[in-house]
């Protein structure tokens, strides 16, 4: 099985994948009737349920289920289950935690992506379906919904980032596991590896999860968009 290569040929093709399929879906947001743009949504909704099923019937069958790893506490779970709900049944807070949390979080995962195989195995093709259609899913919220982040957003979500830390925190603590990268860095390179040694790269991960926040609320205030304020 060939070893994953970060900017490799296959890693860059996956990427440039999830950029036009993000044109195409921005695109056909924009053009498509009020019932075929539903459909759409509903389609990404149904793409990321699949993937969470899929995943979970083949660490079952395959015996390599692990609570320490493979339990919906991660970060980029929690963007999942927020694009889910809202592409069902639209809801500004979990659309804010998709749009926040997801271009935050999980487009800095599809650029360091912590798998280890290349392309066709499961884990390359896994960890791209997921956080490709969840990144997908966050284009349409904005293209289609007209999703504009509410006032205090930035600060909402912030303080929802560090209550979901803190949960993960005392998890890992109490089991002595590893969710949210709390307590050790990936094996892999990371945007981690340039925030210091454990445990003061979590406290630049708070700066730097802060600053991101607010350059993803620029385009709002740049374009003079409004904010919503319920």
């Amino acid at each position: 099985m060939n070893t994953f290569r970060f900017f490799g040929f296959q890693h860059l093709l996956a990427l440039a994948t999830i950029c036009v399929l993000g044109f195409l879906v921005a695109r056909g947001s924009r053009r498509l009737a009020g019932s075929s743009r539903a459909w759409m949504g509903r389609t990404l909704g149904a793409l990321l349920i699949a993937y969470a099923v899929v995943m979970y019937i083949h660490l079952g069958i395959s015996g390599e289920f692990g609570a320490d790893w493979a339990l919906p506490f991660e970060l980029c779970h929690w963007v999942l289950i927020a694009c889910v709900v809202t592409l069902f049944y639209p809801n500004q807070l979990a659309s804010e935690i998709a749009y926040f949390w997801g271009f935050g979080g999980t487009l800095q995962a599809v650029l360091t992506p912590d798998i280890g195989t290349a392309f066709p195995s499961w884990d390359f093709v896994m960890f791209f379906w997921g956080h490709g259609i969840t990144l997908l899913a966050i284009v349409f919220l904005i293209a289609a919904r007209g999703f504009r982040p509410r006032r205090n957003s930035v600060l909402r979500m912030f303080l929802a980032l560090n209550a979901y830390g803190l949960t993960a925190g005392l998890i890992d603590l109490i089991f002595h596991w590893d969710y949210g990268y709390l307590c050790q860095k990936p094996l892999r390179p990371s945007l981690l590896d340039y925030l210091g040694p454990w445990p003061w790269y979590l406290l630049s991960l708070e700066v730097l999860g802060l600053a991101l926040f607010y350059i993803l609320l620029l385009p709002w205030r740049l374009f003079d968009r409004p904010v919503r304020l319920d």
